[in-house]
């Protein structure tokens, strides 16, 4: 089977949940014998170094741009139009079976001599659309996308069942495949007196790990909760997301936790340190689509406290402290308890293994191969 993969998330997306679920998804299927893999990744700024693998593709164009602030963030509109042309001659001179594009596309119904297979990742844009600057732009093309799909992919029953109410997508059209967690375990990790000694970390802390900025994402509720009744007992390290903007250093300043609140950023090798020394894991987001962070944690031997919504207690299960993200006490008694109960604390931890292990890449790779085949058989 000949497959087809684009630039589309490739040239805006340097690091990030979609970019990294099309790596470890290709780099899978390119090892298949009965697979030929066609990477059209244009211009880019992504980091995941897909060209390192192309002696394994049937076909790659690919040019990685570097990356440069502030220029950074206009990169995907200065690579759109030379990307769209050579992607066109790109398609025009590939015979595939499968076109998988990498994010969603208005103009997707030019390429539907192959048959096309569309993951769809949240709903984020349509139930949060003050929240993104370009919503009216990528619900246009999410909508083109998902009319012209032979076969849709959704990362989560949760996403699935958002994709069916909001624009009537017939079941039949849709499988759910779930992501796997890419934090390689280890034997070797920064150990927790290494970690406080190198970070300026004081007490146990509070791990947070992700996107700040966003609403949905919450964390102006953990920041204010944890500033108000935990900064005496914990520190709050946030992992990744950009530095802290004017307003967080300043709200973090104003009520005398500077130097509490820390943001680390940097390799794979430190986020697996520090899930394997948090106190625990605070997920406090309105909405996810699925929630890798949760898998990266369970694996590693955190203990998760997570809100109550959307798809993550599908993902977590039984493997986390739920809390009702718009109350504080919620939160607070959540960590109170694991705080209180040791055997709390250790059964947490087990489920966590035990979950974790019902999710991964290659049962990502082997189901999304068997919707290519179901989408070939569609379209012949």
């Amino acid at each position: 089977m000949k497959i087809l993969y684009d630039h589309t998330v490739f040239q805006f997306q340097r690091y990030g949940g979609i970019s990294r679920y099309f790596y470890e998804l290709i780099t899978r299927l390119s090892t298949k014998e009965d697979v030929d893999i066609s990477l059209f990744q244009g211009f880019n700024i992504n980091e995941y170094a897909l060209s390192e693998n192309r002696q394994n593709f049937d076909s790659y164009w690919g040019y990685k741009w570097e990356y440069k602030k502030p220029a950074a963030k206009y990169m995907a509109l200065i690579f759109a139009m030379p990307n769209k042309i050579i992607f066109n001659n790109y398609m025009r001179s590939s015979d595939v079976n499968i076109y998988h594009p990498t994010y969603y596309r208005t103009d997707l119904d030019k390429y539907n001599r192959s048959a096309i297979v569309l993951t769809v990742h949240d709903m984020i844009h349509e139930l949060y659309p003050d929240q993104f600057i370009d919503s009216r732009f990528v619900i246009k093309a999410k909508k083109k996308s998902i009319n012209t799909a032979d076969q849709i992919i959704c990362v989560s029953e949760n996403t699935k069942k958002d994709l069916m109410s909001i624009y009537d997508v017939p079941e039949n059209k849709i499988k759910v495949i779930y992501h796997g967690n890419s934090l390689l375990k280890s034997d070797e990790y920064l150990k927790c007196d290494d970690l406080k000694k190198v970070y300026s970390i004081t007490k146990p802390f509070l791990l947070y790990v992700g996107e700040r900025k966003r609403r949905y994402k919450n964390f102006s509720m953990l920041l204010e909760t944890y500033t108000t009744m935990l900064s005496d007992r914990f520190d709050l390290v946030c992992f990744g997301g950009g530095d802290f903007d004017h307003n967080e250093l300043n709200t973090i300043k104003n009520i005398k936790c500077s130097g509490k609140v820390i943001h680390l950023s940097g390799s794979d090798h430190l986020l697996s340190s520090l899930y394997k020394n948090a106190f625990c894991f605070i997920y406090p987001s309105l909405y996810e689509g699925f929630g890798i962070p949760l898998l990266e944690a369970m694996g590693l031997g955190c203990p998760v406290i997570a809100s109550n919504t959307s798809s993550i207690p599908e993902v977590a299960d039984k493997a986390a402290l739920f809390f009702d993200p718009y109350s504080k006490d919620s939160l607070i008694n959540a960590i109170d308890l694991l705080e209180s109960n040791r055997s709390e604390r250790e059964k947490l931890v087990n489920l966590g293994f035990q979950q974790e292990k019902k999710f991964s890449w290659d049962k990502t790779a082997h189901e999304t191969f068997k919707v290519y085949r179901s989408a070939y058989d569609l379209k012949h």
